[in-house]
């Protein structure tokens, strides 16, 4: 009977324990409602083993055997995956933005300076002998090659920007790294002990989704429950308790990022990266160098037309014209440098009458007006000036629409991976509460079965004095 008595009061005695533990880890699913990247923990209970108690195997009570954590391998994959489209677009949004604004056609835009440019022949054909219209010439020349000069300035700044950009996010990259290698130590001894590493893991995968966003890390887990992660190309970020870093070496005024691995460096192209870095680096090094090549065609297309013309013609002087532009050795580097030749009005060759040339003779000044309208050849024979001008505007306007409409449909799938993560692997305020009154009234019931015994206990206690 004493026996019998003994077992009962273990199993009230674990039941009391265990519904206790169970309450503890319900408050803490509460406590974490809010905590970014939480997972919902639940108690698993098993039964001590039973004994022989004469004719029957009775139990003794009652254990949590384990802790578990809502985990979908699934939804995580695909959250982290969507990450890194996030992070892409992301990163293209403020320099592409920037860049839209640099390629306008508004007011104040290239396309208006050119439409000025020509507008001040058109009043010196009017009067090619006046003074006031040359020196409109002259000064509109003088604004629409500062105007190149500007634009190209600008998209370099663009570029010192994400230089910047990516300078400062490689501190960051590097402490996610290191923290990930640290886990890994941590959660593999833990749960070689037996023990579960239920916070260890959420942070883990908080900072594996980070660092998918920051630079397109890819991971998996080992049978040791440490994380392998790699870049996209498979060079290793982390392996076991070893992180390699990420470090910044300038090429001229370029960022470029190579893996250090102490005895060597390895460079890292853009293909070798992901997320916000990726976006940095294509708008960077795609996006911008196609505008200023085509910015460089369009200046070194406009000067060596308007110098050809200008030279057909004689100036005030009676002089043959010189080059109107500085003629530009190459097209590359042609926008970053256009500048005026001639500084005279009466340099400027509006006529093509013999020497002295007649100061009423607008000849000239009429077939560099006409350039305006022409379909030139240095722009592949199809476009104008301004047509040429528009298409760079355009390019640059429909990526950064795209980049927009991108960047809203990948955020907007984000949450609603996040929503559903919450839904399965989070914490529930309803489904808690539910948890704590089961539990509330499994300990009630266990305090309610121990004062039993304890009272049966008495009573034979007392049949034996």
């Amino acid at each position: 009977m004493g026996g019998g008595l003994n077992a009962a009061l273990n199993s009230g005695r674990t039941s009391l324990q265990t519904n206790q533990k169970a309450i503890e880890i319900t408050g803490l699913n509460i406590a974490n409602v809010n905590t970014e990247g939480y997972s919902r923990q639940t108690p698993s209970l098993t039964p001590y083993p039973a004994l022989n108690f004469g004719d029957f195997f009775i139990g003794t009570g009652v254990q949590v055997g384990s802790v578990q954590r809502s985990h979908d391998v699934f939804l995580d994959g695909q959250i982290k995956d969507k990450s890194a489209e996030v992070g892409f677009e992301n990163s293209m949004a403020s320099p592409l933005a920037e860049l839209e604004r640099v390629t306008g056609i508004g007011d104040g835009s290239l396309s208006d300076e050119f439409d000025q440019f020509f507008d001040s022949w058109r009043q010196l054909s009017t009067n090619p002998g006046g003074e006031v219209e040359r020196q409109s010439v002259l000064q509109r020349g003088e604004l629409i090659g500062n105007a190149f000069v500007n634009v190209y300035n600008e998209t370099q700044q663009v570029v010192k920007n994400v230089n910047n950009t990516i300078v400062s996010k490689v501190d960051g990259v590097n402490l996610r790294l290191d923290e990930i290698a640290q886990l890994n130590n941590r959660i593999s001894a833990i749960e070689m002990s037996g023990q579960e590493a239920n916070s260890d893991r959420d942070r883990r995968d908080l900072l594996l989704k980070d660092l998918s966003e920051s630079i397109g890390a890819r991971s998996f887990e080992t049978s040791t429950g440490t994380v392998s992660v790699q870049l996209a190309n498979g060079m290793p970020l982390v392996e076991g308790d070893k992180a390699t870093h990420i470090v910044s070496v300038y090429s001229g005024t370029d960022v470029n990022l190579e893996l250090d691995f102490g005895t060597t460096n390895i460079p890292l192209d853009r293909t070798a990266l992901g997320g916000e870095f990726r976006g940095l680096y294509e708008v960077r090094d795609v996006t911008i160098p196609g505008v200023v090549d085509r910015l460089d065609q369009l200046a070194y297309t406009f000067a060596t037309e308007v110098n050809s013309q200008h030279q057909a013609g004689n100036d005030l002087n009676g002089n043959p014209g010189q080059d109107f532009f500085v003629q530009p050795a190459a097209v590359a580097g042609a926008s970053a440098s256009l500048a005026m030749n001639i500084t005279q009005t009466s340099e400027i060759a509006t006529g093509t009458t013999p020497p002295p040339g007649a100061p009423g003779d607008n000849t000239n000044a009429l077939a560099i007006l006409d350039l305006e309208q022409q379909q030139l050849t240095g722009l592949g024979g199809n476009d104008t000036l301004v047509s040429y001008y528009g298409k760079i505007a355009a390019t640059v306007g429909v990526e950064a629409a795209r980049n927009r409409q991108a960047q809203q449909g990948y955020e907007d799938s984000l949450i609603q991976l996040q929503n559903m993560r919450d839904g399965i692997d989070g914490v529930s305020l309803d489904d808690e509460m539910i948890n704590l009154m089961q539990y509330q009234k499994g300990f009630e019931a266990s305090a309610k079965f121990l004062s039993t015994i304890d009272e049966m206990m008495g009573t034979l206690l007392s049949l034996k004095r």
